[in-house]
């Protein structure tokens, strides 16, 4: 008998195939691959006439490519005052982790880029998924945060690794791929969420980022670059970095250099906003309160800024930070639209086919074409109309990952 648990068909959708939407749509899945995209117009093709396996009729659903966070720390919880992380000894963070890796998946996100985990818990947890140990989403990891010695480091015990001059970030990037990274992430400004950081002040020199930079292309690994301020900003683009994070404070030129060099931005709205809802009174340290007055709004102006001159805007929850809660992730998608930066069509992009390119994953998931890896989620209503859909798990009624569904509430009903 012929084996169909692998071979799915999806029809009478609407499709959001993370560009364009497709009315009446008909998708061919088999062996965890996306086989045939149809529209209402066409039929299925010949080598599909005798299709034997599950048909799912998606009438007044949306059918999108699985979710894609650029950036978020899967070992942080979303503790109030990220201090309390360091009490949680790491076994037990890792644990925890791998738990909520789960909670992400069921999100409707099939991928992320964790960038930063504390000794090298994200590359555990992927190890983990990929095992079948536990259920999660694909995980690209980072290992710890390269960074120069500087104040405020110690408020995250054990997720830096501070190093200086040029051999010395060889070196720890290369030991950091060593592990098993499979994205350096390096510090090129301050950091708004330590007492010590100053946000728009610039770390490593232009040398030291270049080393990192190296060290990855030598195994085709991109370089993110934590960069708020204007000059640590064309200090990582001078280095060939890949993607800018937070871009709080990017000038004029700090974006057109982002335009001519085609480096993805990754904004990272969601802390601003949950700390900011949350404040003092919800046990947010008093410093990061007081930083958010400087930079929430000029963060929107400068994503505003980016979009409006066309450079190429990924989206990243930057989730565990305080009541950015794993599995919360689309709100960052959704903070666009409300904002009113993008609409819900251009945010969905940030979040699927955007993403996978800022992540070197083009070609392999965030869109649903032919050929590719089969993950995608079914949703209820129309997110391309109404964004905020998708920020609530109960509307997420399917979830495919590699051609495997992890989710269906569809069979059930």
């Amino acid at each position: 008998m012929k084996d169909t648990t692998k071979n799915i068909i999806f029809e009478n959708v609407k499709l959001f195939d993370g560009e364009k939407i497709i009315e009446n749509a008909t998708i061919v899945i088999k062996d965890g691959l996306i086989a045939d995209v149809l529209d209402k117009d066409e039929a299925i093709q010949d080598d599909q006439a005798e299709f034997t396996g599950q048909v799912y009729n998606l009438k007044g659903r949306t059918l999108l490519p699985g979710f894609i966070d650029a950036h978020t720390h899967l070992d942080l919880h979303g503790m109030a005052d990220t201090y309390d992380e360091n009490l949680v000894e790491d076994k037990l963070r890792a644990i925890r982790a791998a738990k909520e890796m789960e909670t992400t998946l069921q999100a409707g996100f099939t991928t992320i880029r964790n960038l930063g985990s504390v000794n090298g818990i994200d590359i555990s947890v992927k190890a983990a998924v990929e095992q079948g140990i536990i259920n999660g989403p694909r995980i690209l990891t980072s290992g710890k945060i390269l960074c120069i010695t500087a104040p405020g480091s110690e408020y995250f015990n054990g997720l830096y690794e501070e190093v200086n001059g040029y051999d010395a970030f060889k070196e720890a990037a290369r030991e950091q791929l060593k592990l098993g990274a499979d994205v350096l992430k390096i510090m090129a400004t301050g950091a708004i969420m330590n007492p010590g950081g100053v946000a728009g002040a610039v770390q490593p020199d232009v040398d030291e980022i270049k080393a990192v930079v190296e060290e990855g292309d030598k195994l085709n690994k991109k370089v993110a670059s934590h960069a708020h301020g204007a000059e640590g900003i064309k200090n990582s683009i001078k280095a060939g970095v890949h993607t800018i994070e937070h871009g709080t404070f990017a000038d004029e030129e700090a974006l057109e250099m982002m335009l001519q060099h085609n480096i993805y931005y990754v904004p990272t709205l969601a802390p601003d906003y949950f700390m900011t809802e949350y404040g003092k009174e919800g046990g947010v340290a008093p410093f990061m309160v007081e930083k958010l007055k400087h930079k929430k709004e000029a963060r929107i102006k400068t994503l505003r800024k980016a979009v409006e001159m066309g450079i190429k805007v990924a989206s990243g929850s930057d989730a565990g930070t305080p009541y950015n809660f794993q599995g919360n992730n689309a709100r960052e998608m959704a903070l666009m639209v409300e904002y009113g930066i993008m609409s819900s069509q251009e945010a969905l992009k940030t979040g699927t086919k955007i993403a996978a390119k800022a992540c070197g994953l083009e070609g392999e998931v965030g869109q649903i074409k032919q050929g590719m890896e089969a993950d995608l989620i079914v949703i209820d209503g129309n997110p391309v109309e109404e964004i905020n859909l998708i920020t609530d798990t109960k509307n997420i009624q399917l979830i495919m990952k590699s051609g495997k569904i992890v989710k269906d509430v569809l069979s059930r009903s």
